[in-house]
């Protein structure tokens, strides 16, 4: 087994595993000599693990449905779970009093609920071993109200607290919990949402090389903001963090936010 595995364990979970971030985290476990459970609602997750050099195996499940716990569970049976990515998410691009009541609770289930059911069930097994990582996806736009995004933006903040509260309490257990503070990374969602890169900060980033140094910072723990844009924005003072990064991200949709 790797170093990295030894330090974790030899089988992760990642959901949302099928593209983008999630088979970036995927990829990166497998180079790090980890087998992966991918998670997706998408059963071309099945075709994207067959393809795969490292050792996989496939659950297609939507993390609303209240029985995909206990999909995974069966799933992973024999395996120890040494890492757990909550990947999975959705966003919407528009003002909140645009957003339907589905679109409403769809952010709540899958970026919320969905890692809150993952940490539940993950976490554990780690604590009684004394050994595990929980990662967690989140978002530039949780470091402050993000108009346009504004749900999401809040539910990614809701993914920093609670990971930094889970991380907290188990402190001394030799697990430790990471929420990744993400700039806008060049994923197939990210492309079919209709941004207008010209009119973006900075251009949107490979996600290996995010998912990479996140992995390698791990054992640390806690939030972890990626670049130095990021860390320059937590940094400004909360009422105009909140006025730059409304009217930055509001500019890059200029077909939703410009009549």
């Amino acid at each position: 087994m790797t170093e990295y595995g030894e330090r974790f364990g030899p089988w992760g979970v990642v959901t949302g595993a099928a593209m983008g971030v999630g088979l970036a985290f995927v990829e990166e476990l497998h180079d790090r000599g980890i087998g992966v459970v991918m998670v997706d609602r998408d059963p071309i997750v099945e075709e994207v693990a067959a393809g795969l050099p490292g050792e996989t195996r496939t659950l297609v499940a939507d993390v609303t449905d209240p029985a995909w716990i206990d999909a995974l569970a069966a799933t992973t049976a024999d395996l120890e779970i040494g890492i757990a990515v909550a990947n999975a998410g959705i966003s919407f691009v528009g003002n909140f009093l645009d957003m339907t009541a589905g679109q409403r609770q769809a952010h709540l289930d899958v970026n919320c609920k969905g890692v809150v059911d993952l940490a539940a069930w993950a976490l554990p097994p780690m604590v009684e071993r004394g050994r595990g990582g929980f990662v967690a996806t989140s978002s530039g736009s949780a470091l402050a109200g993000t108009a346009g995004v504004g749900l999401y933006s809040a539910t990614k903040a809701f993914v920093v607290n609670l990971i930094e509260a889970i991380g907290w309490e188990i402190r001394e257990s030799g697990v430790t919990t990471q929420a990744v503070v993400a700039p806008s990374m060049d994923t197939p969602a990210f492309r079919a949402n209709g941004a207008d890169h010209s009119r973006m900060m900075a251009p949107p980033v490979d996600p290996r090389s995010v998912v990479s140094r996140a992995l390698d910072d791990l054992p640390t723990g806690g939030r972890w903001i990626a670049d130095d844009g990021l860390e320059f924005a937590a940094a400004v003072p909360r009422a105009e963090r909140v006025d730059m990064m409304s009217a930055a991200t509001t500019a890059m949709y200029p077909q939703v936010f410009e009549q």
